[in-house]
């Protein structure tokens, strides 16, 4: 390779490095440093004024307390219940264990938000299953509110267990089962194995799949929106919302700092427990076939009891939205001629649905496009080039993972609504949001492709006298492209029904599916939400299925 080819390989990685450090100083650092100043902003400059106002208002401080024990009693349940079901599907005899994991891993793959109407559905006053309690017992209503703290709590517990259930499945399916052959050798009996080895191994796993399904429910504002606005209950993310209808910024910026150093801090514990998990002699160098423990009699009514439980977590909610938008109207008899397709129609005849279409996807496509390009130069750059400066980046693009939605939208609002370049209020600074939430997604997606591909083929390319233009080109992206396209696709999914900072940002013109979909449950038009979720469920079902086939069933629900 001459001086003259190795200078250009050079100065285009470093342009290339430049350009990218340039973007995530505009789209990610410099707005979220606004959210921060303006949460310690005042008339008289820097102080503590807004959190002072934060902390000496009850209706903020039930609030703050509303999603601490909110998010800890669903984690609780997610713990509980992931745990379990990994536990009996991985080390068990129980049958069907791969159609068990397909149910279990159903409410992953479906919008919060979407979930919550199909639950209100179901149980709520004039729901399926209300009605049918009331048309058995004589009953005036039913015994339950779905629109309470413990519906919320419900909902939110169902669409953040499976997180637990993948975190613990997989660290049970990779643990040295010569432990566990050991204590039976010594006489112990499969329980008491299980609870001597078996657990203690796999409790990092644990904790570190609940700090993850704690995020989750503490940053959620869909399900907490449409179950706690009717009941005047309020967490962190729904006060953050009303704080900026009034509009007050300062307090906003200074709830979504709370929120965000408490999810950041549960993110930090559960990075920590990552690396903490290496120094478990859990992963054996060798090939390990996970031990399964026999059910004897319980083995059909365990299964009977899985089924139950991931049916009702994932397909009757799924049935209850689509009956939903087959029924001509809310409440009608459960009876052929009370079905119809107009509402289908309807929702693809109407402006702002097919406006809403055409947002969502071009934003989808765009921030998947933008964010796996630069995903993948800053991995490359990371793990290949090995650039001090590419860390940093990796370490900037990586920060959003840790900000809830809610405070990326405030930032959006701060950085892109005063001159010279004014955004907001029109569908670019929705584009911007998207860009900084799902760049980690991204990184993490290419990095994880580029260290399946060996440096071997780089350098025998290189020695050819390839240059690094021609080396990318011919020999990494068509390696990586199966991995690049996997995660182009897990980048739309949620890019597609993005809602929590699309209800946040959306002016006239500007609206996306979840927006429209939100707003159309709100306004009491439940058949027509339910026909139009039903429309963005089959899409991320045909996402899904095309990124398992990428992936070879490697990545997916």
């Amino acid at each position: 390779m001459n001086s003259a080819s190795l200078g250009r390989s050079f100065d285009v990685r470093y342009v290339i490095t430049a350009a990218i450090g340039l973007f995530f100083a505009v789209v990610i650092v410099f707005p979220l440093s606004l959210v921060i100043a303006k949460s310690f902003s005042s008339d008289s400059g820097l102080s503590l004024a807004n959190y002072g106002r934060v902390f000496s208002d009850a209706a903020n401080l039930k609030a703050l307390w509303n999603s601490v024990w909110v998010s800890v009693l669903s984690t609780a349940i997610c713990v509980a219940a992931g745990s379990l079901l990994a536990m009996l599907v991985i080390r068990t005899d129980i049958p069907a264990k791969s159609f068990l994991r397909l149910l279990l891993l159903l409410p992953y793959g479906i919008p919060p938000f979407i979930g919550a109407i199909a639950w209100s559905q179901l149980f709520g006053p004039a729901g399926y299953v209300s009605k049918l309690y009331m048309s058995i017992t004589g009953a005036a209503s039913a015994p339950w509110n779905i629109y309470s703290p413990g519906g919320v709590v419900l909902v939110l517990s169902i669409y953040q267990f499976p997180v637990v259930f993948i975190t613990v499945s997989g660290a049970l399916g990779r643990i040295d089962t010569s432990l566990e052959e050991a204590a039976r050798m010594s006489g112990a009996s499969p329980f008491k194995t299980l609870l001597d080895i078996t657990l203690p191994l796999i409790t990092p796993a644990i904790v570190a799949g609940g700090l993850l399904a704690f995020v989750g429910c503490i940053c959620n504002f869909g399900i907490p929106a449409l179950l706690g606005f009717r009941a005047r209950f309020f967490v962190l993310t729904t006060k953050i919302y009303s704080a900026l209808s009034i509009p007050d910024m300062p307090i906003a910026a200074a709830m979504s700092v709370i929120l965000a150093f408490v999810s950041g801090l549960a993110l930090v514990l559960q990075r920590r427990l990552e690396r903490e998990k290496h120094r478990y002699a859990v992963i054996s160098g060798k090939s390990v076939r996970p031990q399964t423990m026999s059910l004897g009699a319980a083995r059909i009514p365990l299964f009977v009891m899985v089924i139950a439980v991931a049916l009702f977590a994932g397909v009757v909610p799924i049935a209850s939205m689509i009956l939903t938008s087959f029924i001509k109207y809310w409440g009608a008899p459960l009876a052929l001629k009370s079905m119809t397709l107009d509402h289908y129609k309807y929702v693809l005849r109407i402006p702002i649905g097919a406006r809403a279409f055409r947002n969502s996807l071009f934003l989808a496509v765009g921030t998947a496009t933008i964010t796996m390009t630069t995903g993948a130069f800053v991995s490359y750059m990371c793990i290949r080039a090995r650039l001090v400066v590419a860390r940093v980046l990796d370490f900037l693009g990586t920060i959003p993972y840790a900000v809830p939605h809610t405070m990326i939208a405030i930032a959006m609002i701060l950085a892109w609504s005063r001159p010279p370049i004014v955004l907001y209020g029109t569908i670019w600074v929705l584009l911007a949001a998207y860009l900084v939430t799902y760049m980690p997604f991204s990184i993490r997606t290419t990095n994880a492709t580029l260290q399946q591909v060996h440096i071997s083929l780089e350098e025998a390319a290189r020695v050819s006298g390839a240059r690094w233009s021609d080396t990318m080109r011919d020999i990494v992206l068509p390696l990586i492209k199966p991995g690049l396209a996997a995660g182009w696709v897990l980048v739309f999914m949620p890019a597609f029904r993005e809602l929590t900072m699309s209800v946040l940002l959306w002016s006239q013109g500007a609206e996306t599916l979840g927006v429209v979909i939100y707003n159309m449950q709100d306004a009491g038009y439940t058949q027509i939400a339910a026909a139009l979720s039903t429309v963005v469920l089959l899409i991320i079902f045909a996402g899904n299925a095309l990124v398992r086939r990428l992936s070879r069933g490697e990545i997916g629900f």
